[in-house]
């Protein structure tokens, strides 16, 4: 797409919601040329927003590329979701990009989602710019809000431009190469001395403490590109004052591919090279109605073009080739291209092989392994019921898309509670994706929460027994068994032991006994869920020569299993989960009362980092009582608050809430969280 790499400039643009990242998009696409028109997310007319569903919202819920050639450069710009709901698409746009771009808005302080996104980006060797937004608004003073930048990302930020005035009257921003406020360009040339490699230029400067402007210019891409600088930019997006300064900023002064290190997961430098073995990563996957999968890749090195065979992770040997290479302007504009090179953002289609996050290159080769994209595993589930036997038909394809298209989410059909589960990231994703599974796909479906998969146990030794009788005319049916249950170590299942003797059950007919013992533990005694860690023990019985046969003894043990289950002070068994809570420290309090005193949580952890402004709390609790914890939390920590958590154990139900279990079962209703 271009012939130079100093020219690329590869920028993905995240922040809090509202904070301006799209309108900032649109605005840049108008001035390189990329639209006839600035777009408007109000209007509706944003080169970056085209789902019904950010429409509905305002917001954008997907990645958008828009790429283009003009003033000298190949661009690509990232512009990524601001809710943390969809942190997929961030996580793989600052994968893809070289430079993040924190767009904040001046109508607050920089909260928890925005430094932990410039954070991320910075432990990926990122380069950082930050823009400052809605300037305004009345009663705003920026040099409070470069403040509160410094406070929350570091003294590595230095302010470029300065607003005129904010308010109504704001109208111009003035660089600090024509007016320098509060001694910023000195700041500037200390920042970025610190990644000169130029010994004698450096002396001289330690010398002198002076720079000539050509000298700084020439070292402020690299000095961004090695993270000692992160310049700070003013601009107000919806009246576009400042926005072509930001845009002359990163044509001149943003980094180009070539300034960064590029290793794989083994270390290894993969050189940003044209000339070099191709190694791609895929950074985003969509789902096109005509196109097929549309995977974009960042090339890594090498050259792609259109008639290369490609494998990745999950591809056969022989490889795909895809049906085109493209550059995308936005989420409907496509246009095609011949190849891609070292440094470039490709978009390709017709690859049903390739996934999320997959190296890729040539077939005949094995693609090189690189850092995996990291994402959140999903924490909200809902089980989906389809609405018909249309639906029903349909789901499973339509999920599997959805599924390769966002990395946060996951489907499972649970063994133990029959049910069709779907897992995200929070209640707003899952509805965002449920309705794109009925526009998309035209699959409908009703949600419910899950039900919660109890195990089932006994505490003490019981006896229990069953005659199976019964006589219809012709043969009949006959089987007796005397059985006893006890508790099993935790871990060893369940257990059967032949204690018969003196043939009063015949040996051939032990079997069915088994078998009829190991089916009814599976299916539950007290509310359908699976028996665990129980010895049965089948030691006495009675058999009729004629009437007596495998089924009758299969019903026979299994109907005395549950006689010997219910007499042993049986108890449920709730699936105990390992919780990370990360938040800011103003609400660790808030939060550790909630898990202990309402959740029934035990804290065995509790850390600081950040210089103290972030805790994570290391906690167990119960699934019942997690089940709206997403929502919670969020609301506990004003939505700065997330987590993770995984199955550890299972532990006994406290016998209140096994009473309340156990009547809504026998009511036939759904147990409510």
């Amino acid at each position: 797409m271009t012939s130079t790499l100093q020219g690329l400039r590869n920028l993905a643009f995240v922040g809090h919601p509202s904070a301006g990242k799209t309108t900032l998009v649109d605005g840049l696409a108008h001035l390189l040329g990329f639209t006839p028109r600035k777009g408007s997310v109000a209007e509706r007319t944003s080169i970056c927003d085209c789902e019904p569903e950010e429409h509905e919202k305002g917001h954008t819920l997907q990645l958008a590329l828009v790429q283009g050639e003009s003033k000298g450069c190949t661009w690509s710009l990232l512009d990524t979701p601001g809710y943390d709901d969809f942190v997929a698409d961030a996580n793989g746009a600052i994968a893809a990009a070289d430079v993040v771009v924190g767009v904040h808005s001046a109508a607050g302080r920089p909260n928890y989602d925005f430094r932990r996104e410039l954070a991320r980006a910075a432990a990926l060797g990122k380069g950082r710019i930050i823009v400052v937004t809605h300037l305004d608004l009345e009663n705003l003073d920026f040099d409070a809000v470069v403040e509160q930048i410094d406070d929350a990302v570091g003294e590595l930020c230095v302010p470029f431009d300065h607003p005129n005035a904010t308010g109504a009257q704001l109208r111009s921003v003035a660089s600090i190469f024509e007016v320098d406020h509060h001694g910023w360009k000195q700041n500037l040339m200390d920042r970025v001395m610190d990644a000169c490699d130029d010994e004698a230029l450096l002396a001289r400067y330690l010398e002198t403490q002076e720079l000539t402007d050509a000298e700084l210019h020439a070292q402020i891409p690299r000095a961004i590109a090695r993270g000692s600088l992160v310049p700070i930019l003013a601009c107000n997006p919806l009246t576009g004052v400042g926005v072509d300064a930001v845009l002359r900023f990163l044509a001149e002064f943003c980094p180009h591919p070539g300034l960064f290190a590029q290793r794989d997961a083994e270390g290894i430098e993969v050189p940003c090279s044209p000339d070099g073995e191709l190694v791609a990563q895929v950074v985003n996957v969509r789902s096109d109605a005509h196109l097929g999968k549309v995977c974009t890749l960042r090339v890594l090195s090498g050259r792609l073009t259109a008639s290369d065979a490609l494998v990745g992770a999950h591809s056969t040997e022989k490889g795909e080739k895809p049906g085109g290479l493209f550059r995308q302007v936005g989420k409907k504009r496509r246009e095609p291209v011949e190849s891609a090179q070292a440094g470039e953002l490709v978009a390709i289609t017709k690859v049903e092989q390739l996934a999320f996050g997959d190296s890729v290159t040539r077939a005949g080769r094995a693609p090189r392994r690189l850092l995996a994209i990291a994402q959140p595993e999903p924490v909200v589930s809902l089980a989906a019921v389809p609405r018909s036997r249309n639906d029903e038909q349909k789901i499973g394809e339509a999920l599997k898309k959805l599924a390769a298209e966002d990395p946060t989410f996951a489907y499972e059909h649970e063994v133990d509670t029959h049910e069709l589960v779907i897992k995200g990231l929070t209640e707003q994703h899952l509805a965002v994706l449920v309705a794109r599974l009925a526009r998309r796909y035209g699959v409908s479906i009703s949600t419910h929460p899950p039900r919660i998969a109890y195990r089932e146990t006994v505490t003490r030794r019981a006896e229990g027994h069953h005659r199976h009788k019964k006589q219809t005319g012709g043969r009949g049916q006959f089987g007796e068994c005397f059985v006893r249950v006890r508790p099993n170590p935790k871990g060893t299942g369940v257990t059967f032991t032949d204690s018969v003797v003196g043939g009063s059950i015949p040996r051939n007919l032990i079997p069915a006994v088994e078998k009829g013992v190991r089916e009814a533990a599976a299916k539950g005694v007290l509310t359908h869920a699976q028996v665990v860690d129980v010895d049965l023990e089948l030691y006495d019985g009675k058999f009729h020569d004629v009437d007596s046969d495998e089924a009758s003894f299969k019903i026979a043990g299994a109907r005395a299993f549950v006689d010997a289950f219910q007499k042993a002070a049986p108890v449920l068994l709730e699936p105990l989960m390992e919780l990370e809570v990360t938040l800011p420290t103003d609400c660790a309090g808030a939060v550790f009362s909630d898990l202990t005193s309402h959740r029934r949580g035990q804290v065995f952890d509790q850390s600081s980092s950040a210089d103290g402004g972030v805790t994570t709390i290391r906690a167990q609790a119960p699934l019942s009582l997690l089940q709206t914890y997403q929502r919670d939390l969020k609301s506990m920590t004003a939505g700065e608050g997330s987590f993770a958590m995984h199955l550890v154990d299972y532990a006994p139900l406290p016998a209140q809430e096994q009473q309340r279990v156990l009547a809504t079962v026998s009511r036939g209703e759904p147990v409510e969280v």
